[in-house]
């Protein structure tokens, strides 16, 4: 069973990132939605704001997969975060970074992917469900053409690659929120009276500088 290996392997967290904008969305409608779940959304006229400050990062979302919600596993993907951070068209965004329980690992519906399941290598390795596929995160060798990636004394809870993803169909409850992470203490400040003058949740904001500075390598 994949909840077994879990506590084997000491795993704790899932991780999510996005902008402060869409987390807005998501605190008031109290769900991490897939990309389908918010365009339904949007069409809706229901008194929310989805339309007004939820918008896509990744407008061509190449692995096909708009019915799930990309999270990694034990640490955030990094170096997706600091592309999205990079870009121009993205510049005035604030980002956060989510850790979340991590009990949707054993939803019958749950997909792994040994590495990001955008990518050409996602293809030759399968993106899949149930227990070999989450075994196959921490295969000894991922190659991809970037890089070949090996465990090397990486610690057990960690994937062999950093990008691979573990992938939720439609829908994360808010309870599943363990910490909402900021880069600074300004930043802490700032959206905790924002939110709060929203009436939105704010009591999970932490600051945690080193996961926006650096990947998690070992």
């Amino acid at each position: 069973m994949i909840r077994n290996e879990v506590l084997k392997r000491n795993i704790k967290s899932l991780y999510h990132f996005t902008t402060i904008e869409n987390l807005m969305s998501i605190m008031e409608r109290g769900f991490i939605y897939s990309r389908n779940k918010i365009d339904e959304l949007k069409r809706t006229n229901d008194e929310h704001f989805t339309a007004d400050y939820v918008d896509h990062m990744d407008t061509l979302r190449l692995d096909g997969l708009r019915d799930f919600i990309n999270l990694s596993l034990s640490r955030p993907n990094w170096y997706l975060l600091n592309q999205y951070i990079g870009r121009e068209d993205l510049k005035f965004f604030n980002w956060c970074i989510i850790e979340l329980r991590t009990d949707s690992l054993m939803k019958p519906t749950t997909l792994f992917s040994v590495c990001n399941a955008a990518s050409n290598a996602a293809k030759n390795y399968g993106v899949n469900s149930g227990k070999n596929a989450f075994d196959n995160l921490f295969i000894p060798e991922v190659i991809t053409p970037h890089k070949t990636y090996l465990r090397n004394g990486l610690l057990d809870k960690y994937t062999t690659d950093i990008q691979a993803e573990v992938l939720v169909k439609d829908k994360l409850s808010i309870s599943e929120i363990k910490h909402i992470f900021l880069r600074s203490h300004t930043q802490l400040s700032q959206f905790k009276a924002a939110f709060n003058m929203l009436g939105l949740d704010n009591s999970l904001f932490s600051v945690n500088s080193e996961l926006f500075e650096r990947p998690i390598l070992k």
